[in-house]
């Protein structure tokens, strides 16, 4: 019985590694398409084609089990309306007034909330190796959002759009933690996920229609429709189960860790798509990222 659950926690941790990835490309991908897109239009349009593409998938598990829906449907609101209808759309809302780099730091907040959160009003054990792995982690992403130049740090603004993007970690933060306790353990990875999308862009839907930003339309083109395919596929359906799955074995105070990996893939992707080079900072980030995951993860003796 013991191999069993060590098999399913190491499956937890590795499957962890695709949300930050995944939710990287978004926003490489939301910056590349920044001046074709609105927010909010942007959003409602992922989840749309998001439910589409799962809609066969996801009919019959959400017919059968529409009793444990019907049981427990306020919780699943409100866990929809955190992660579908408002995190994205306030991260996509603020990359509109902040740079990437401010937007990455901050969304690296999001462990430190869950942390906060999860000791202070939910009780949960956090020992000093998390608190230690946290702090470590935190200084890998300032290395390389400020490529080891103290001069970036100090030039670093806060404007409405880094307030923006702080609104969204705490938003996630809030999802991730109440994931635990409002999510149905006898339902479905696939029926659990489709409730929240419609559920999510049911009341997503009249406020983009009421487009309290005054958004204009998005301009629609090749570019546009493949980046609303990736967001919908990668950082929508696959990073989401992925999260839910790895939180449900593994706890928001151990999985909240993973965020910080974003900065760094967001390097790799990077030098992959844009052309950058390896340079020292990203290898001294990388080292202090992992080094704070180990430490946040392992076992406290």
């Amino acid at each position: 019985m013991q191999n069993n659950t060590d098999k399913t926690d190491f499956s937890a941790y590795f499957i962890l590694l695709l949300p930050p990835l995944f939710w990287s490309g978004n926003f490489v991908v939301g910056r590349a398409v920044a001046d074709a897109h609105a927010p909010l239009g942007l959003s409602f349009s992922r989840w749309l084609l998001a439910f589409f593409l799962l809609l066969p998938f996801i009919i019959k598990p959400i017919w059968q089990q529409r009793h444990i829906i019907k049981a427990h449907f306020w919780g699943l609101v409100l866990l929809a309306f955190l992660s579908i209808t408002c995190f994205n759309s306030i991260a996509y809302v603020a990359l509109q007034y902040t740079t990437a780099t401010n937007a990455t730091l901050l969304n690296s907040f999001i462990p430190i909330f869950i942390f906060v959160i999860s000791g202070v009003f939910f009780k949960e054990k956090i020992n000093v190796k998390q608190v230690l792995g946290v702090l470590v982690s935190l200084l890998g992403v300032i290395a390389i959002i400020t490529r080891l130049d103290i001069e970036v740090l100090q030039h670093l603004t806060v404007n409405k759009g880094d307030l923006w993007m702080l609104l969204a970690a705490l938003v996630w933060a809030l999802y991730s933690i109440l994931l635990k306790y409002l999510r149905p353990k006898e339902m479905s990875a696939m029926a659990f996920l489709g409730t929240l999308i419609i559920i999510g862009t049911i009341i997503l839907y009249p406020v983009t229609l009421w487009n309290p930003l005054n958004e204009p339309d998005i301009t629609w083109n090749s570019e546009m429709l493949k980046a609303v395919f990736y967001i919908a596929i990668f950082p929508s359906i696959i990073a989401y189960l992925s999260w839910n799955y790895g939180l449900n074995k593994i706890g928001a105070a151990k999985g909240g860790q993973y965020i910080h990996l974003m900065p760094f893939f967001g390097a790799i992707l990077a030098i992959a798509f844009l052309g950058e080079t390896i340079q020292l900072f990203h290898l001294a980030g990388g080292c202090c990222i992992a080094m704070g995951l180990w430490l946040s993860l392992s076992k406290a003796r």
